[in-house]
């Protein structure tokens, strides 16, 4: 059985824009709706890469809202194990059990009872993972709701160890693993993995057999810096002002805050430290628009106060006063330098 990703994706278009469950929306890019056709048809993992807040994750939420597949998140930290993909035994609530059996309380379940689906295996098989962990939170409508497809995202994969990613393409390379406790395979109900997308912050390199087993995506305006902002500001806040001459002085905050943006970036990046991004300016965006609702004269004064505290956030820079929170360190080098 074959999906037809085309039909899928019919209905995406390069600048639209998709709302999400959180509230935020996402502009969708050319490159991102080719690299989804590709990982769907050829049923390999979506490798996200770029600096972080380029939309790495949101990526994740958007396919998952545009496909209408149950989405399924996994943060990795260095402590995460690859056996998490698939289960997890919880040796603590067994123990808890053993000790109230102990004092005459309830007791020790069956196997079923401790182990915990992990993402695949409730990709694989929804309805069997059903049979595993607790489940006296469930109504019968839960168990009845199969999803049409799963998204698994896998967010900052480089802070795991190599066998995470290994593990990661055993299993898809297979499409199977052992059931914990009666050692049967688990595999896809219906025979079609699910759609995994993976990010990246580069904080560790990724083994080369895993890059090559994914389709990569590397997450970067194909414009101007400053128009790439605008546009992302117009997507996650479509105006709403009249007359023409209010929203005329609404697109100069975007202008504004995304040229400020862009100083302020350079210079991080001259300096070698983490630079502001698509995610330091919505933020601020956001804040404006709290701050001085449909006022954007008020919004435009906050602006001017508030952007500092937004875009500089890695202390005091030696010998770089143009990026100090103090507005009369970049002056005080200028007239010196006079």
């Amino acid at each position: 059985m074959a999906r037809d990703v085309k039909k899928l994706l019919q209905h995406l278009e390069a600048d639209a824009i998709q709302p999400l469950d959180n509230g935020a929306v996402h502009q969708w890019s050319q490159n991102e709706i080719d690299a989804l056709h590709l990982a769907l048809a050829a049923e390999r993992p979506l490798l996200v890469r770029g600096e972080p807040g380029t939309g790495k994750t949101q990526l994740a939420l958007a396919a998952a809202a545009a496909l209408k597949w149950h989405l399924q998140c996994v943060t990795v930290s260095p402590r995460f194990e690859a056996q998490d993909l698939f289960h997890r035994f919880d040796a603590v609530q067994r123990l808890a059990d053993a000790q109230a059996a102990g004092a005459g309380g309830g007791g020790v379940k069956r196997d079923e009872d401790y182990w915990l689906p992990g993402p695949f295996w409730r990709a694989f098989d929804w309805s069997g993972a059903r049979g595993y962990g607790p489940r006296s939170g469930e109504s019968p409508a839960d168990e009845a709701a199969t999803p049409p497809g799963h998204v698994i995202l896998i967010d900052e994969i480089d802070k795991a160890d190599s066998d995470v990613p290994n593990s990661l393409l055993e299993v898809l390379g297979s499409r199977e693993f052992p059931n914990p406790v009666n050692q049967q395979p688990i595999r896809p109900q219906d025979g079609l993995l699910p759609l995994v997308v993976i990010t990246t912050n580069e904080e560790r390199e990724l083994p080369a057999a895993f890059l090559r087993r994914c389709v990569v995506l590397t997450l970067e305006p194909d414009e101007s810096y400053v128009d790439f902002l605008v546009k992302r500001g117009r997507a996650h806040f479509p105006s709403t002002l009249q007359p023409a001459d209010r929203r005329q002085k609404e697109e100069e905050i975007f202008q504004t805050a995304a040229e400020q943006l862009a100083e302020d970036r350079k210079n991080a990046k001259a300096a070698g430290v983490p630079p502001p991004g698509l995610a330091e300016y919505i933020d601020l965006l956001t804040a404006l628009r709290r701050l001085a609702p449909g006022n954007p004269e008020q919004q435009g004064d906050w602006l001017a106060r508030l952007a500092r505290y937004a875009f500089l956030k890695n202390g005091v820079v030696e010998d770089n006063p143009k990026l100090s929170q103090n507005p009369s360190a970049a002056d005080k080098t200028g007239s010196s330098k006079g």
